[in-house]
């Protein structure tokens, strides 16, 4: 956009004619750079949430084997009673 105050305004301090295609081409412009930020932000959201599926299902296989472990543990001192 234009620094010089005179092009921005005419005599009766209306916008100019090129001040407000000015102004047209930095909101396009502008547009298109949220809708470019907007699409990677979405990326990344994606990507994020694969992650976090993927540590979900760590974390339940990892509870499943620890509550194996336990029930494995239970059976091996309900074993040794008997024998004791």
């Amino acid at each position: 956009m234009s620094d010089d105050p005179t092009k921005r305004f005419d005599e009766q301090g209306k916008a100019t004619q090129p001040m407000l295609s000015e102004l047209l081409e930095e909101v396009r412009a502008m547009r298109v750079e949220v809708q470019e930020f907007r699409a990677e932000t979405n990326q990344r959201f994606e990507h994020l949430e694969i992650r976090i599926d993927r540590i979900e299902s760590m974390t339940n296989q990892t509870r499943a084997e620890m509550l194996t472990l336990r029930a494995d543990f239970r059976e091996f001192l309900s074993r040794l009673k008997e024998i004791a």
